[in-house]
């Protein structure tokens, strides 16, 4: 796990006889020193997850909620990289947005398409997608990371693709963190860290502190036997997800066009045996 390097320091006596070009550069190291010894303990723990999916069956629109949870109050996420990975015959990208106040993502998503070969890797029957985005903390907010649920920060929304689009029974798509089970080797890609977070520092020596990330993936799972990669799992559902009941709010405009067709019905039958 990553951890702040700190520096021991030896005192010794120091002859106050000395000239200033001798005493200066002393103080200025035990200053540094006291600086990098001010926080030993083990970085922050911040995990991220996928969840509420929303499907919206007119528009194919399928939403997820991107929530945060940590295991020390009071930290606040700076940025973040936001990588994952997809099935492009499943689901494509339509926008991030939703976000709590004072979060934005300031540049446009970087979406690569890889061949068929990485799909099987990750179990997808269509062609790999990964999506490299961002979000920044851009201006003063209130939303501070839960230890005891999960918080909110904005959303993630897809078109749904291929069969799906006329309507199944249940519908799992997965989605990957681009992290390791492993977190320390990071990402899948080559030079990759993968998802990286970082949080506004809690002692304001800068704008902002690195954390130990961890993910939960959806609808997916690592592999344990010593694959880094996984298959997917279907663990989060909608059922239905073009709905098979009529709403209560629409059935008196059904009864009424049932209605004008019987009567309609009625009158044609009375005229043809007059």
């Amino acid at each position: 796990m990553k951890r702040f390097q700190f520096i021991k320091i030896k005192l010794y006596q120091v002859n106050f006889l000395a000239s200033r070009k001798v005493i200066l550069p002393i103080i200025l190291f035990l200053v540094s020193g006291f600086y990098a010894m001010a926080d030993t303990s083990p970085l922050p723990e911040v995990s991220v997850r996928f969840a509420n999916p929303q499907f919206d069956c007119f528009t194919q629109k399928y939403c997820l909620d991107v929530e945060f949870k940590s295991n020390t109050p009071g930290l606040q996420l700076f940025g973040m990289n936001v990588r994952f990975y997809y099935d492009d015959s499943v689901l494509e990208y339509i926008s991030m947005g939703d976000f709590e106040e004072g979060y934005a993502s300031p540049y446009p998503p970087q979406i690569t398409t890889d061949n068929p070969a990485c799909a099987d890797l990750f179990g997808f029957d269509g062609p790999l997608e990964w999506f490299n985005g961002t979000v920044q903390l851009v201006s003063s907010s209130p939303v501070y990371i839960s230890t005891t649920g999960w918080t909110k920060l904005f959303n993630i929304c897809f078109h749904v693709d291929g069969p799906y689009e006329l309507g199944v029974e249940n519908f799992c798509p997965s989605i990957v963190w681009d992290l390791q089970l492993d977190t320390e080797a990071g990402g899948y890609q080559n030079g990759d860290d993968g998802v990286v977070m970082t949080i506004v520092d809690p002692l304001d020596l800068q704008d902002s502190a690195p954390v130990d990330e961890n993910v939960v993936q959806f609808n997916w799972e690592y592999d344990i036997t010593g694959n880094p990669y996984g298959t997917p799992k279907s663990m989060v559902c909608i059922s239905k997800i073009c709905g098979y009941e009529v709403p209560l709010s629409n059935w008196a405009l059904f009864l009424a066009i049932g209605m004008m067709l019987v009567t309609t019905l009625f009158i044609w039958r009375r005229r043809m045996n007059s």
